[in-house]
C-alpha cells in the first residue's frame, strides 16, 4: 500500500509524494477508505478546510482526483484508474533535482533549464533545444510568464504524463 510522502523527491514523468505515475488507484485503496468522498467539484473552501482526505468521483461514480490536506498534494487518475498527474503546492517540502521545491525563485528553475510558459494552463514547462516542451513536469507560479514577473516563485509543481490521461 502506498502512503503519502510530503518529502519525496519530484521526478519528472515518474513520480512525488511517495506515488508513481502510471500506478493503479487500487494500490491507495487504504487512504480512499478513510476519505470524504464527493460527487461534485470540490470547492477552495472544502480544500482550505480538509485535514484529511478528500476523493472525488466522476459521473459514472469511479475516483479521479484525491486530495491530501488543503491541496498540499493532488493525484489525478484517468478513466481505467491509472496515475496520470501528481500536483504538489504548498505544503510540500520535497525537491525537484534536490534544490527547487515550493517557494523557490522560479529563476532558480529557469537557471537550470530554459523555461516556456504556456497561457492556457498558465504554467511554466522545460523547453529543449528546439524550443518545444519536454514532457513531465510543470512548474506553477504567478500565472504569468517570467517575462511579465521574473521574480515570481514557483508555488507548485505538476508531475505527469498526459500520454496515459485518457
Amino acid at each position: 500500500m502506498r502512503t503519502l510522502d510530503l518529502r519525496a523527491p519530484i521526478i519528472p514523468r515518474l513520480s512525488a509524494a511517495g506515488f508513481e505515475i502510471g500506478m493503479d488507484i487500487s494500490e491507495i485503496a487504504e487512504i480512499i477508505k478513510s476519505a470524504t468522498v464527493l460527487d461534485h467539484e470540490v470547492t477552495v473552501a472544502a480544500l482550505r478546510q480538509n485535514q484529511g482526505v478528500i476523493a472525488r468521483r466522476n459521473q459514472v461514480g469511479r475516483i479521479q482526483s484525491v486530495f491530501f490536506r488543503d491541496d498540499q498534494v493532488r493525484l489525478s487518475f484517468n478513466a481505467a484508474g491509472k496515475l496520470f498527474c501528481i500536483f504538489l503546492f504548498e505544503g510540500y517540502s520535497g525537491t525537484y533535482l534536490e534544490s527547487i521545491s515550493v517557494g523557490s525563485p522560479m529563476s532558480s528553475v529557469q537557471r537550470l533549464h530554459p523555461l516556456l510558459y504556456d497561457d492556457g494552463d498558465e504554467m511554466c514547462y522545460i523547453a529543449d533545444v528546439e524550443g518545444n516542451i519536454v514532457p513531465g513536469i510543470a512548474f506553477a507560479g504567478s500565472s504569468c510568464s517570467l517575462v511579465d514577473d521574473p521574480e515570481q516563485l514557483v508555488w507548485g509543481f505538476c508531475v505527469h504524463d498526459w500520454s496515459i490521461q485518457k
